[in-house]
């Protein structure tokens, strides 16, 4: 397995780890190793169980009523996916993720259940059974590090499993390619190199698109914050 841990890195929705923190936390890591491997969680938020949520809840929560208010919040999602034209929306096919699972996307809930809370044991995991030199999580997007392409594969089928066991889950791509850091790694919007970062095209094509939203004065704060959002990734 692999060796040399580091501390592992749950990035997103904490003040000071956010997307840019992340992207140089995966430069940094590419200057370090010679392989990285990209793990994406298949249709991560529609795939959450709220048994296994629920449960997690209970062994670190002890306040019934808090408890209590989180049951109504899940129960109220629950079947979120189910409908024909919400699977449409989210992108889902006929065989996954099973009916009556699912976390709304962009809820702060869904946030800090999803982003922390369903995956924490994972970057244990990660961290004390795998070993792993270097990691970096995003939510649902998982970079780790090593100095061999065999360490790799062996962690690799070794998360799949660990998902689809304890928490439900698929990778989305199950034999996702092992790369060399000498090349280069697109992730969080960016194209990470040894040299630096730039930003990835369909960044560029999506900041374009919303830029013309703008001029032609769609109007909505959302538009604007999304606008925002996507600059900021531009010029950071």
């Amino acid at each position: 397995m692999l060796t040399r841990p580091l501390r592992p890195e749950a990035m997103a929705c904490r003040p000071g780890l956010g997307a840019h923190r992340a992207v140089l936390s995966l430069l940094r890591l590419m200057r370090r190793h010679r392989h990285v491997l990209h793990l994406d969680i298949r249709a991560y938020f529609p795939s959450v169980d709220h048994d296994i949520l629920r449960a997690l809840l209970a062994r670190r929560v002890r306040d019934r009523p808090f408890l209590d208010v989180m049951d109504r919040a899940l129960e109220a999602d629950r079947g979120l996916y189910d409908r024909p034209e919400a699977r449409a929306w989210a992108g889902l096919t006929p065989d996954w993720p099973p009916p009556g699972r699912g976390l709304p996307i962009g809820a702060a809930t869904s946030q800090a259940l999803a982003a922390h809370l369903y995956l924490n044991d994972l970057d244990h995991h990660v961290k004390r059974v795998l070993r792993a030199p270097g990691y970096v999580r995003y939510v649902d997007d998982l970079f780790l590090f090593a100095d061999t392409r065999g360490a790799l594969r062996q962690a690799r089928a070794a998360i799949g499993e660990w998902l689809q066991r304890e928490r439900g889950l698929r990778l989305k791509h199950p034999l996702a390619p092992i790369l060399s850091c000498a090349g280069h790694l697109d992730g969080l919007g960016y194209r990470v190199t040894r040299a630096g970062l730039t930003v990835r095209p369909r960044a560029l094509r999506r900041l374009s698109r919303r830029a013309r939203w703008q001029l032609a004065g769609r109007p909505g704060p959302s538009l604007a914050r999304s606008f925002a959002s996507s600059a900021g990734v531009v010029l950071f």
